[in-house]
């Protein structure tokens, strides 16, 4: 009897040995895995195999490693979007300051030569001081896109009168129109409404109506409508201007973009750039049509609720 217990306690012995053997094996395993996967992943490796099993604890511990790794990526991806945004605003704003500096420059030579006429400095003045303006508003609005890229901007939709929107807006334009002879003809119901921030919506109006005076000829006729539909309040500000060939719509709400053929038209081309962005922060979007020759459109999408 006593030998068979001896016995049977030596097997027991031997198989808690060859257990914990057998769950160090599988341990060792399991830590040279995730340090395996630690370093591919300090080393920014794409192709990681992450073995998940969440049964088990190292399962779990695996998967956890795999969401970590996950959100590195997310991050990464967005420096490095950031970094190519940064390099590529960099290059827009020496590109667009070059003009206006040069300006200047050039005025201001002019006006050192002797024996110039008192009209020609009057003139050389005038013509220095418009570019200065130029160069003020450019600043301005980089410091409005930099606020709105930033979230410094915060837009607070709730439910506004549409009529009362275009109607801001169509006043805030009205000197403008006034100076091309241009006609501006409003379609909107006194009562429909739409979920959106006023100040900064009206902006986006502003802007999108202040593009399509710029790029119209004199004499020209802008049309406003607003709609309601299933989800959004439509806004479509039409012109009879120039138009844009199809293979261009999708870069005009770039930031900076201007047409080639509009050198002699003022602006920095950021107006339907922003317009787009006070949209989209408020979960509505924008949308171009065009025609050469025949005009553009342009629609706002405004939500009906918040």
């Amino acid at each position: 009897m006593e030998l068979l217990l001896l016995v049977l306690s030596a097997v027991f012995f031997l198989a808690g040995v060859f257990c914990v053997l057998y769950a160090r094996k599988g341990f060792l395993a399991y830590t040279e895995q995730i340090m395996d996967c630690l370093e591919a992943m300090i080393a920014g490796e794409k192709d990681i195999v992450f073995q998940e099993n969440q049964e088990t604890l190292m399962g779990k511990i695996q998967m956890r490693m795999r969401r970590l790794y996950e959100i590195i990526e997310m991050k990464s991806e967005e420096n490095l979007r950031q970094r190519k945004q940064l390099e590529s605003m960099i290059s827009d704003i020496s590109h667009q300051v070059k003009t206006p500096i040069a300006g200047i420059r050039m005025y201001h030579n002019l006006l050192e030569r002797k024996g110039i006429s008192e009209e020609k400095r009057e003139d050389f003045l005038k013509a220095s001081e418009h570019q200065v303006d130029k160069l003020e508003f450019f600043m301005q609005s980089m410091i409005q896109m930099s606020r709105m890229e930033t979230g410094l901007v915060k837009v607070q939709p709730k439910n506004n009168s549409v009529y009362e929107l275009l109607a801001q807006a169509v006043c805030d334009a009205a000197l403008l129109a006034e100076k091309k002879e241009m006609e501006i003809q409003v379609s909107c119901e006194e009562n429909l409404t739409a979920y959106f921030d006023k100040r900064w919506t009206g902006e986006a109006v502003f802007n999108v109506l202040d593009n399509g005076i710029k790029y119209t000829k004199k004499g020209g006729k802008i049309w406003i409508s607003a709609e309601k539909t299933d989800f959004f309040v439509r806004i479509k500000i039409r012109d009879n201007g120039r138009g844009i060939p199809q293979n261009r719509l999708p870069d005009i709400f770039k930031r900076f973009y201007r047409e080639p053929e509009s050198a002699e038209v003022e602006g920095v081309g950021i107006g339907l750039y922003l317009a787009r962005e006070i949209v989209m922060m408020q979960k509505g979007f924008m949308e171009a049509h065009s025609r050469v020759g025949e005009g553009t459109t342009i629609c706002i999408h405004l939500p009906i609720e918040g």
